[in-house]
């Protein structure tokens, strides 16, 4: 399968053995002429040409269609989406997940989008310089995290703190560890998250949430790898890898005075700006698989439609909505049963807020009928179809009348291309 289809001018014929000059989609449930795909300067088209298994345009069967930039493409179950500009940056991205990662610990890098975010992490990941990922809500920033901890080869766990989960009043304790009697309740000495994570990578979530007063224990930590608990009256040495994560515009935050200049400084080593979801959906299948994996059902089989389902989707709330969707759709289907549009929601079953439109069909004037079909490609065609002008007729989508008055002009015979 080819990983990216690019559209020069003129036409092209899909499907599992074409003729000279089309695409091959060695699939079953492919046609051996299955799409025709026309380009006139920006205006691109698509036609089946009689296909058993149809051609799909953002979930709508049809005959001929223009298509839209960021329009998903079903010829049989072969799944393409419509890039207008740039899709050379696409060469080796699949959305089936086969290929290679610029980084081995990253599953969710297929696209070009989070390719660039993961070949600049390489180098970092072995350093100790401190990470900021930002990105919006839900976009998988601790994924990023995760793959840094495990590309860093620190020995020590990754640990976590989501700074706006938890009561201001506790950060400071959780953070750092607390000595028993230090307040009412702590009847025991609690390390606290940054000595659990000696040895490895702490990952602070959200950290522009992260309360004025612990600001400078923070800075602290990251000058001279020292922490001090509460009730300490001494700090301690520990040896963590910082990794910070916020969807807050964090230079907002500093002009206002509601984060420290000098912190954030130390934080922004090396920044990750994750694209959301709905702009790398050429990551969905290998996203899915991560995300399957953790939620213990990776033998999952997933079909066609479902995942067609998930690649028209906008997924507002990003990777935290996926990974909602695919726990609902495991627990309504049991083991064994393969994951389909009846185990997803209403809502990923209708057109996203940005596919509101119909599918625009493809206009009929002669400007935009397929070019008339050379000598050679006749003959090909004839070839395959056996001598059948019916099938000419079908293929090149013209009457057959003028398919004979073409054999006529090139002094073709389809007699000759006969089978007894």
């Amino acid at each position: 399968m080819p990983s990216v289809v690019i559209l020069e001018e003129g036409t092209c014929v899909l499907g599992r053995d074409p003729p000279p000059g089309g695409v091959t989609l060695p699939l079953t449930s492919v046609s051996r002429v299955h799409v025709r795909v026309h380009r006139k300067a920006d205006r691109v088209s698509v036609h089946d040409l009689g296909s058993r298994n149809g051609v799909f345009v953002r979930g709508e069967r049809v005959d001929a269609a223009e298509l839209r930039p960021g329009d998903d493409l079903r010829i049989g179950d072969a799944a393409f989406i419509f890039v207008a500009d740039g899709a050379r940056a696409f060469v080796g991205s699949r959305f089936d997940g086969v290929g290679e990662t610029p980084f081995a610990h990253a599953p969710i890098a297929c696209g070009p989008a989070s390719r660039r975010v993961f070949e600049e992490l390489v180098p970092i990941a072995r350093s100790e310089i401190p990470v900021l990922v930002l990105g919006e809500t839900g976009t998988g920033k601790e994924l990023v995290a995760e793959a840094i901890h495990s590309a860093s080869r620190r020995s020590g766990a990754l640990r976590a703190l989501n700074c706006a989960a938890i009561a201001p009043t506790l950060v400071e304790s959780e953070l750092f560890g607390f000595k028993k009697g230090a307040f009412t309740g702590a009847e025991r000495d609690n390390p606290g998250i940054v000595k659990a994570a000696h040895g490895g990578t702490l990952f602070l979530d959200e950290v522009g949430d992260l309360p004025p007063e612990v600001q400078p224990k923070l800075l602290r930590l990251l000058e001279s790898h020292e922490v001090a608990p509460v009730g300490a009256a001494r700090t301690e040495i520990v040896d963590v890898r910082v990794v910070c994560a916020t969807h807050a515009d964090m230079e907002a935050l500093v002009r206002s005075k509601r984060f420290r200049a000098d912190l954030y400084a130390r934080i922004r080593g090396h920044v990750v700006h994750l694209p959301p979801l709905r702009a790398r959906k050429e990551d969905m299948v290998r996203l899915v698989t991560a995300l399957l994996h953790r939620i213990g059902r990776a033998e999952a089989e997933l079909s066609v439609a479902f995942m067609m389902a998930l690649l028209r989707h906008d997924w507002p709330f990003n990777v935290r909505e996926l990974f909602s969707v695919l726990r609902r759709a495991v627990a309504l289907a049991p083991p064994g049963t393969v994951l389909d549009v009846a185990h997803l929601p209403d809502e990923l079953l209708v057109p996203a807020a940005s596919e509101g439109a119909k599918v625009t069909p493809a206009t009929t004037d002669g400007e935009d009928k397929p070019p008339i079909p050379s000598p050679d490609e006749l003959r090909e065609a004839l070839r395959r179809s056996g001598g059948n002008v019916a099938e000419l007729a079908r293929i090149f989508r013209r009457d057959r009348s003028l398919i004979h008055r073409w054999l006529k002009l090139h002094d073709i015979d389809p007699s000759s291309y006969r089978t007894e």
